[in-house]
């Protein structure tokens, strides 16, 4: 691998990345209280630049990921523990890396807890008398019997 000449590549950062990562910055975090926008403007540029030139060490031209690399920067500035000492009131436990669903922390990490997700534990997804309700069904109207005449048998 060559050496790299970083007033090179940060020459390229500024034309090329530098520019698009700051319009995307202002239109991402408009809504955003007045006194954070420069600070996480900041963050991005960082994060941004951080990406960049690990790339670079890995030998890979980052140009063709630029609109990857400012998007990740924006989610990590958005979601992820911001750098300077800031903190969300309450732990993020929606994360943007498992498609925004809830994750039960805890001592051994996160977990999914979405009720509807069939990898949740903690809902057992099968019936415990192995009775099958169509089955039950079916056999109530053959013989003419209601539900409620079933149960008070």
């Amino acid at each position: 691998m060559s050496e790299i000449n970083w007033e090179v590549e940060h020459e390229r950062f500024m034309t090329l990345v530098y520019p698009r990562t700051l319009k995307a910055a202002k239109r991402a975090f408009s809504g955003w209280h007045i006194s954070k926008i420069d600070d996480v403007t900041a963050e991005l540029v960082g994060k941004v630049w951080d990406s960049f030139i690990r790339l670079r060490l890995r030998g890979r031209d980052p140009e063709p990921m630029i609109n990857s690399l400012i998007r990740w920067g924006l989610w990590w500035c958005r979601y992820d523990r911001k750098i300077a000492g800031r903190k969300a009131r309450t732990p993020d436990v929606y994360d943007y890396r498992s498609n925004m669903k809830k994750q039960m922390l805890s001592v051994q990490g996160a977990a999914p807890t979405d009720r509807s997700d069939p990898r949740n534990a903690w809902i057992d997804w099968t019936t415990q008398a192995g009775d099958d309700p169509c089955e039950l069904a079916s056999a109530l109207e053959e013989t003419g019997i209601t539900l409620a005449k079933w149960c008070d048998l």
